[in-house]
């Protein structure tokens, strides 16, 4: 039975959250379908660049994400009590590059509208600081541009998005393991650091032009002058540099051709066996929910 979102997010304390979306109608609408041969990849660019638009209106942080063909990953630390370090004008600004005015209104005069009505106000920073509402401004704006294109109506994603909370750094870091090697899992690549829309391959694409990034912690991802990149402080970071992160990925997918048991982990992941439970245990919640049966072999 679905459970209330209530019981799945804490929108007080908030915390680190794995979050995802599959598309409904035919598997491929994020990449090229097989059936008319169309390539709808640019969408999952779509995907990328909102997710970490959006997240700099929210209360949220992404740390790890994967776009694929036909679903996406996010690893999330989202902290709802951020919003009432917001001023009353960054309220109403944060909200109208969401929702603009249209292009009868004079946005000056919006702002100062939204600032003249508290009530309104308290409303506008309490959906800032929910997650879900985060949530439905991407899928909703991914759907009405897919949606245009195909010169169609009708339902983009199958169902409410997914969440699942993380409860301690460990689960952290699996997950974004996870997240990163989707794409291998798939098959679209070869290597993890091959081009793809995930969060680590934009990080090392980042650390190519910055070398210092390896040995940064890391931060949340924003675009900035259109690429991806890392947040300046004071973004909250994770205790866990890109050096040591890449580690982390390359060693964990080599388990998958290699016995657990004979392998030793990088320090700070502790036991081989329980770190590849814990990252496979995200594949188990995920796969049937998310992935369409022909790539369940590579799962």
């Amino acid at each position: 039975m679905t459970r209330p979102r209530s019981e799945l997010v804490d929108r007080e304390n908030g915390g680190f959250y794995h979050l995802g979306a599959r598309c409904v109608r035919r598997a491929m609408l994020c990449g090229k379908d097989p059936v008319t041969n169309r390539d709808f990849s640019h969408r999952r660019t779509w995907i990328e660049k909102l997710m970490l638009e959006l997240a700099e209106v929210f209360t949220v942080h992404v740390n790890e994400y994967a776009v694929m063909s036909n679903h996406y990953h996010i690893t999330v630390n989202y902290c709802p009590q951020e919003r009432f370090d917001l001023s009353d004008e960054e309220v109403a600004r944060r909200w109208l590059k969401v929702y603009p005015p249209s292009a009868l209104e004079d946005l000056e005069d919006r702002v100062a509208a939204l600032l003249n009505d508290p009530e309104r106000l308290a409303v506008l920073r309490d959906r800032l600081g929910d997650l879900s509402w985060y949530m439905a401004r991407l899928n909703e704006t991914v759907a009405r541009l897919a949606n245009k294109e195909d010169g169609c109506t009708g339902r983009f994603w199958q169902g409410r998005f997914k969440s699942k909370d993380l409860p301690d750094e460990r689960s952290v870091w699996a997950c974004m393991a996870y997240d990163a090697l989707n794409p291998v899992r798939a098959g679209m690549v070869d290597e993890f650091d091959d081009p793809q829309h995930t969060g680590l391959q934009r990080r090392l694409e980042e650390a190519e032009e910055e070398p210092e990034r390896l040995d940064e912690p890391l931060a949340p991802l924003v675009v900035r002058d259109g690429r991806v990149a890392s947040a300046r402080p004071p973004a909250p970071a994770l205790e866990l540099t890109l050096r040591e992160y890449r580690t982390h990925v390359e060693w964990t997918v080599g388990l998958e051709h290699r016995e657990a048991a004979e392998v030793r982990a990088p320090p700070r992941l502790g036991d081989s066996k329980s770190w590849l439970a814990l990252v496979a245990s995200y594949r188990q919640r995920t796969v049937t929910q998310f992935v369409p049966r022909w790539v369940h072999a590579f799962a």
